[in-house]
């Protein structure tokens, strides 16, 4: 899964956040232990709180075929 920084609309990068193909917003949440959230597309909230970037591809190609999105790069 290819995953691309986030941009701002002034085009700056947005720190430890990024993108996927499909929309999913994958961001660093530095809580007592690292955690990596995931929002779905078009979502202003998170979905997931995720501690391994493994569980992240898996629960976004698991969300992603519950819900019928596809996309050749997941």
């Amino acid at each position: 899964m290819k995953l691309r920084a986030k941009r701002n609309a002034d085009g700056s990068q947005v720190a430890d956040c990024w993108m996927t193909d499909a929309g999913y917003t994958v961001a660093v949440c530095r809580l007592p232990e690292t955690r990596y959230t995931v929002t779905r597309p078009g979502g202003r909230e998170p979905s997931f709180y995720l501690a391994t970037r493994d569980e992240v591809v898996a629960i976004i190609k698991a969300d992603m075929q519950a819900s019928e999105v596809t996309h050749a790069d997941a």
